[in-house]
């Protein structure tokens, strides 16, 4: 019998009830007197836990080695070795232990400083981010907003727009926000029960090339009598619909065309138009030339391709945005950017961007579906939507611009109140449909969906009005009519369809 402790030869053998190992009774109570527990099974004990063995004959100590010879002496010096060494061994461990528990610590404390100082950034965001929204809108900001304004997280390569550009912008803001909210649409307005009557009333057949086929934009001019398309085939067409045929196919784009856009003015015969492609450029073209429009400037502003473009209302300026996490300001007249502005938080970049009706919000959707509200006076995020899990593929503002609609590869269709900062409304799709484009009326009654087929909502409370497949292939363009009496869907399939009464 050896004691568990010592490992030799108890004069006094006790027995632990805890653990039910041998023990010296003296060691064992200095260890009880010293840590008060078992120490192999750590359970606590006292003395009266230990039963005293009787033995007989009483044992006696053991005799020391003999160390008149050579291979004892060495036998001893091994037994000591392995023993120090045992012993180095079992510290080095615990030592281990420590430092990795120490550093633990230290990670789980820096995280929560992390997280803590996160969430008051957060937080001192969102107040300034509904006192900036709420004045945009007209209603009153909260009195616990904070006045100063919170540096965000961003590069700005120009850090200003020129003066002239903001009282432009300030202008035509004040102008359109005075009218625009209370406005009702008039009593001939196209009804939901017309809407739901609507049919296939003529379509354009193979517009762009066969070989690379496909619509990939839309857009129509102030006076609906022009359709701007861009194509996966990397050409640029304008069809007159009067005419009946394409009166200008331009060329220039070395990969696909990606947006397409009318600068929007009231009484001309050729409105500008605007391109962007995956090639990294954006096209301003010129009505005139032998084919009828020429490049007027040919901007390279992206190092990445650009995937989205928005007129601003006032029809001076536009802006471009890009898969390099940049969102670029440009005056049509003279195609130069006033700004430039990198989002150092999104490293994804941009699928989808759209001004405000107003012109002094710009809403942007990234890759990784977040919806950013930038301010573009100030070229700061004035809100932040992040309940989508895909990429943002289409947005659009309500006429009134009170809603944003979004729409993602996570087959949902969401509707943002920017009054309240909040999601109103979730729209699920099929587990298959794809959404490509979101179109609200000119009074913001309906919502055309646009993808696998394109569908109308409406707006109020989401209910399916009609549904239109006559699409061989995804749709990529939807556009309103003024009255809302017809839709023009253009897709994949190289056709553009009305439908209507």
């Amino acid at each position: 019998m050896f004691c568990a402790i010592s490992g030799e030869a108890p004069e006094h053998p006790v027995v632990s009830i805890k653990s039910g190992q041998l023990f010296e009774r003296r060691l064992i109570e200095k260890y009880i007197t010293d840590h008060g527990k078992d120490p192999i099974n750590g359970e606590e004990m006292t003395a009266d836990d230990l039963i005293e063995v009787k033995i007989n004959p009483q044992s006696v100590k053991p005799r020391p080695p003999k160390l008149s010879s050579v291979p004892s002496i060495l036998s001893s010096l091994q037994n000591e070795w392995d023993s120090v060494m045992l012993e180095s061994f079992t510290l080095k461990q615990q030592y281990q232990q420590v430092r990795q528990e120490l550093s633990h610590a230290l990670y789980q404390n820096d995280a929560a400083t992390r997280v803590i100082a996160r969430l008051k950034k957060e937080r001192d965001s969102a107040r300034e981010a509904l006192a900036n929204v709420q004045a945009h809108l007209g209603t009153a900001a909260p009195t616990s907003a904070p006045a100063a304004a919170q540096e965000e997280s961003m590069e700005v390569d120009q850090p200003a727009l020129p003066e002239q550009v903001i009282a432009k912008l300030t202008e035509t803001s004040n102008a359109l926000s005075q009218g625009r909210r209370k406005r009702k649409p008039p009593t001939e307005y196209t009804s939901a029960e017309s809407i739901q009557g609507f049919t296939e009333k003529s379509t354009i057949p193979s517009m762009h090339t066969s070989r690379t086929p496909g619509i990939t934009a839309v857009d129509v001019d102030a006076s609906g009598k022009l359709i701007l398309t861009g194509g996966a085939d990397k050409h640029v067409q304008i069809y007159d619909k009067e005419e009946g045929k394409v009166v200008a196919n331009l060329t220039g784009h070395t990969k696909k065309v990606t947006a397409v856009k009318f600068r929007g003015q009231q009484g001309v015969e050729h409105d500008m138009a605007i391109s962007a492609g995956a090639d990294k450029h954006v096209r301003v073209w010129v009505p005139g030339g032998n084919k009828g429009y020429h490049v007027g400037h040919n901007i390279n502003a992206h190092a990445a391709d650009v995937t989205s473009l928005s007129v601003h209302p006032s029809n001076d300026y536009f802006v471009s945005a890009g898969l390099d996490s940049k969102w670029a300001f440009y005056d049509f007249d003279s195609g130069k950017p006033l700004m430039e502005t990198v989002d150092q938080e999104n490293q994804s970049g941009y699928s989808a961007i759209q001004f405000h009706p107003d012109g002094m919000l710009l809403g942007a959707g990234t890759v990784d579906g977040v919806v950013r509200i930038w301010d573009v006076k100030s070229q700061s995020v004035a809100a932040n939507f992040a309940d989508h899990a895909g990429q943002i593929q289409a947005l659009a503002f309500s006429e009134n611009g009170y809603i944003l609609a979004t729409a993602s590869t996570d087959n949902l269709v969401k509707l943002w109140d920017l009054r309240k900062l909040s999601n109103t409304k979730t729209f699920t799709l099929d587990d298959d449909y794809k959404v490509h484009s979101l179109a609200f009326d000119s009074y913001g009654q309906y919502l055309a969906v646009g993808g696998s087929d394109v569908r109308v909502l409406k707006a109020k409370d989401g209910s399916a009005l009609a549904t239109y497949a006559d699409n061989s292939a995804e749709i990529t363009g939807l556009k309103w009519s003024p009255m809302a009496d017809s839709l023009l869907a253009a897709g994949m399939d190289r056709t553009v369809r009305f439908y209507g009464q």
